[in-house]
């Protein structure tokens, strides 16, 4: 009833407005005068009718002129044209009304035109200036919307009630060249975004493509970047839960849209099945990949949820964000040190645990290169503690993390990843299930270069960074720990999965991106090489030149085919490794042992950093073949290998 009665209003005061027109127009052409009222009065029907036809033909009975743009008042220029055309002709030539003024019929076209257009700007001015409240026009920022497509259509109709004023799109689809989109026009291709911007005087640009891959967005910031002016964007579709994309949602760019990784859905998959209504522990929780692990095994509802670290403060922290979020699962806190078998006994007996995610490991490599003794105490013997312990508790499934430096390691802390990996795949585990899963740098972990690099260019405009020609792979923490928990599932025993990392970047490149992202010039930042550090590549390699990568059922995981050392010959390295950790031997001792187990390990005995090539092949060893490099070459350069990042 109510939408009738609004229509018939509507209905009614553009019919009034037609027939204002008609009388003005008579008025000026008998210089205002009425004579022939009964002429006039004939007519009207006739023009109501084929002006309304007209008018429906056009869709501009609707109303809705909140969101009136040029292409309305084309439509009504149209409607008019049209409508007079059909006016004259039904007049002059099928009823032969001859005393009807010819002046008449352009003068009341003109009029039609200026009052049915003019009521429509009226009223989208008058409801803009209701929804804005009292906030003055200066306080309004001009901008201009990247992406014509469904997201900025809905973010420009949600501008109207805010402190911003949209004054066009870009887009580099030819077939919206010149449209206007809820009366806002595309002014031209994302290429033209400087000159516009400088030209019109924009105050920011909103970034409106929720799908843009990391080539894209990267593109769109180094053309902001370009025109001087700030921007933001809305979420991706992974953060926008309902797909409705509102204006409190925009945010600043962040250095992992710029990487543009695709998120992993875990709905309907088995990590589900395997999940939910289990006993799930997860070591080194207050750490970056344990704290995520917790969050997605718990999205997955297992019985209970045990959280491990040594860490106080960080587990406390843990607790009041997942306590935060009321998860309808029980969890508990265990501040425990996963060397100590008393302890994890403990925890694991008491709670009938059934499933362990073992994120906890010593991970910083120049640190663990200055700590070797405690690094091989805690990623390996600890490991082996916590297997016992987990055969012991009747365990079922035993996943660790491992890392892209356990592939040819020249530091103690890849080395003994290297080892966990070799432990998993040979030892007697009895009917526990035993993965590893092998990935490389996520964003924002900790001690990640990420905020220290921001906190450089901030502040000192000059960043250090160890080689030029440096690369490392990313992705996100959130993209990672999904990937582990699809190699939980589909994962088979002894497995070494290894995560698809994309290409890897440059860390240069990532310093230029992120001196964008904070507005300053490539030439307002200072980029220093700092030499060699303990321990580190110039490039990761996520597979051995001897493991064959097999696909998986995920398109993201893969399996790592290579020949593997048996448990008997490992168990007496590991003994005499064990035996040296509780001498006094020397770090030389232990790491000469070390690449006794792995030979791949390359080790600078001298600790003194040796000229490193300044060219090395970049390569997606995951789905590109590999040439064995000669054990001189292989030495030589390997020693000598640079990383940013640990």
């Amino acid at each position: 009833m109510r939408f009738r009665m609004r229509i018939l209003w509507i209905l009614s005061l553009q019919l009034l407005l037609i027939f204002f027109s008609l009388v003005l127009a008579w008025l000026l052409r008998f210089e205002f005068r009425l004579p022939q009222m009964n002429v006039l009065l004939a007519a009207f029907p006739v023009l109501a009718a084929v002006r309304l036809a007209a008018m429906s033909r056009f869709k501009l009975l609707h109303g809705y002129w909140r969101y009136t743009g040029a292409s309305d008042a084309q439509d009504v220029l149209k409607a008019i044209a049209i409508g007079s055309a059909a006016f004259y002709l039904i007049e002059r030539w099928v009823l032969g009304v001859t005393a009807f003024p010819i002046s008449i019929y352009i003068i009341e076209a003109m009029l039609s035109a200026a009052f049915l257009g003019g009521i429509r700007f009226l009223s989208r001015s008058a409801l803009q200036a209701v929804e804005h409240g009292r906030v003055p026009l200066s306080s309004h920022s001009v901008v201009i919307i990247v992406g014509a497509g469904a997201a900025g259509m809905t973010l420009v109709r949600a501008l109207p009630r805010t402190a911003f004023i949209a004054i066009g799109f870009v887009d580099d689809d030819p077939a919206k060249a010149g449209a206007r989109l809820c009366g806002v026009p595309v002014l031209g291709t994302l290429d033209r975004l400087p000159g516009i911007a400088q030209r019109l005087g924009v105050d920011e640009v909103l970034i409106a493509i929720p799908s843009a891959t990391g080539e894209q967005m990267r593109r769109i910031v180094s053309l902001c970047h370009d025109a001087r002016v700030p921007y933001r964007t809305t979420p991706n579709y992974v953060e926008l839960i309902d797909k409705n994309i509102k204006v409190d949602q925009l945010r600043e760019v962040r250095f992992e849209d710029l990487l543009g990784r695709e998120a992993v859905h875990l709905a309907a998959t088995p990590a589900r099945d395997k999940l939910t209504g289990k006993v799930v522990v997860v070591t080194g929780a207050a750490g970056s990949i344990g704290s995520e692990l917790c969050t997605q095994v718990l999205a997955n509802l297992p019985a209970k949820l045990i959280c491990v670290d040594q860490d106080e403060s960080g587990l406390f922290f843990l607790q009041q964000r997942l306590e935060q979020e009321h998860p309808p699962v029980k969890i508990e806190y265990c501040v425990a040190n996963i060397c100590n078998r008393q302890r994890m006994t403990q925890i694991l007996a008491g709670q009938d645990a059934e499933i362990i995610f073992h994120a906890a490991a010593y991970k910083h490599v120049p640190l663990m290169e200055l700590n070797a003794r405690e690094a091989i105490s805690n990623n390996v013997f600890g490991l082996i503690s916590l297997l016992d312990v987990a055969v012991e508790c009747g365990c079922r499934s035993f996943v660790a993390i491992s890392s892209d430096k356990a592939v040819k390691p020249t530091s103690v802390m890849g080395c003994t990843k290297r080892i966990g990996e070799l432990i998993l795949a040979a030892r007697p585990h009895g009917e526990m299930r035993c993965i590893s899963v092998r990935f490389g740098n996520v964003l924002g972990s900790q001690g990640s270069v990420i905020p220290l690099f921001e906190e450089q260019i901030r502040k000192h405009r000059k960043v250090t960074v160890t080689h030029p020609d440096i690369t490392r792979f990313f992705m996100t923490i959130s993209e990672a720990v999904s990937l582990v928990l699809q190699g939980f599932a589909l994962g088979r025993h002894g497995e070494i999965l290894v995560l698809e990392m994309g290409e890897p970047m440059r860390i240069v490149d990532m310093v230029r991106m992120l001196t964008r992202l904070l507005g300053k010039r490539d030439d307002e930042v200072e980029i220093t090489y700092t030499g060699l550090r303990h321990g580190e590549k110039l490039y990761e390699e996520l597979f051995y030149d001897s493991e064959i990568p097999l696909p998986t059922e995920c398109g993201k995981v893969m399996r790592a085919r290579g020949k593997l050392v048996s448990w008997d010959v490992l168990k007496s390295g590991l003994d005499e490794l064990s035996a040296l950790i509780s001498s006094s031997a020397d770090d030389a001792a232990l790491r000469l042992k070390l690449s006794q187990i792995v030979p791949e390990y390359c080790w600078n005995r001298g600790l003194e950093p040796l000229s490193f090539p300044t060219t090395r092949p970049v390569r997606n060893v995951a789905v590109q073949s590999k040439k064995p490099a000669s054990a001189g070459n292989r030495e030589t350069g390997r020693v000598n290998e640079l990383g940013a990042l640990s």
